[in-house]
């Protein structure tokens, strides 16, 4: 028996979020599942979300529901009255992220929540839209790179260290007590007094680098400053700065964030240089050079030798 182009679809439906940009939808529609992006803690996220039917079969009442790292924290959940076979529908979610943890979350969406629509395929009705939308404190959130440059690192060198922070935080870093920065020079290397910052105060006390100032919401400052190298050859000199910030807000520093070493894959970690072996002074390489004489020199000496000889025959002549 052949059905006839009038007879009813009897196949089951199949919900599908298919990813982002997809195309193929009905009436050339294209998949939108996105979210507006990175927020501070306590504004809202929109959320895209877009249910596909493959089937011709239509489905019957369901809902879309939205969380964000499991399916234990929900954003949101909407009711749909059904979805006809090979049609698709669009949703908008808003998440308001007050009293959600600062940090990366991952955001979810899945169709038929609650397991009410038999489908062909029940394994497509979930997508992951967002694996690390960040949520950031109205706090300051401090991260400092450090690194070292010199044209050699042998003794009696000068190197250059250039230390970068960023405030990635919702809120200001202020002047609080106490310095925010922080370096103390290790053994092997000696302070020259060449310090300078993009903002701030920047001084050299001691052996010891400190720097006080405010970095703004989203802000960066640049401190540089110059050691001698006094150490041995092979030496390896590795030393870490120190940000001192305010991770809640309440106008003390009471967080510590170490500097990083951006040219290692390591996060936090010291900044390292060997001291390299110098060049040797000349005419120490290994063996003396003696000094020569010139052509003229030797000429003068033969002669010098052969003036005594003939005064010394003519005594002896003399005296005989």
């Amino acid at each position: 028996m052949v059905a006839s182009a009038e007879d009813p679809c009897t196949k089951l439906p199949d919900l599908w979020l298919p990813a982002d940009g997809t195309t193929g939808l009905a009436d050339g529609g294209v998949s939108v599942q996105t979210t507006t992006g990175d927020v501070c803690q306590g504004d809202e996220v929109v959320i895209t979300v877009t249910v596909d039917n493959l089937s011709c079969g239509d489905a019957g009442p369901f809902d879309v529901t939205v969380y964000y790292d499991d399916i234990t924290h929900v954003i949101g959940t909407q009711h749909l009255d059904g979805l006809p076979g090979c049609e698709y529908t669009t949703l908008t979610f808003v998440w308001d992220t007050d009293g959600v943890p600062v940090g990366e979350h991952e955001i979810l969406a899945c169709a038929d929540t609650g397991g009410t629509v038999l489908e062909l395929n029940e394994g497509n009705n979930c997508l992951t839209i967002d694996t690390d939308l960040l949520i950031s404190p109205y706090a300051p959130l401090i991260e400092v790179d450090k690194t070292v440059t010199g044209e050699t690192y042998e003794p009696g060198t000068i190197i250059r260290y250039e230390v970068t922070i960023w405030n990635d935080g919702c809120g200001d870093q202020e002047d609080n007590p106490g310095h925010e920065f922080s370096d103390v020079l290790p053994a092997g290397l000696s302070g020259t007094g060449y310090v300078t910052a993009t903002s701030g105060t920047i001084d050299l006390l001691g052996d010891e680098i400190v720097w006080d100032g405010e970095i703004p919401a989203g802000g960066t400052v640049t401190l540089v400053y110059e050691a001698e190298v006094e150490g041995e050859p092979e030496d390896e000199v590795c030393n870490q700065g120190f940000f001192h910030w305010d991770s809640d807000g309440n106008g003390t520093n009471e967080s510590l964030e170490g500097t990083n070493d951006p040219g290692t894959p390591i996060d936090d970690d010291p900044t390292c240089f060997t001291i390299s072996v110098g060049p040797k002074p000349p005419g120490l390489s290994g063996t003396i050079d003696a000094p020569t004489l010139s052509e003229w020199g030797m000429i003068l000496l033969s002669c010098l030798f052969a003036l005594v000889f003939w005064m010394r025959v003519r005594r002896r002549v003399g005296a005989a």
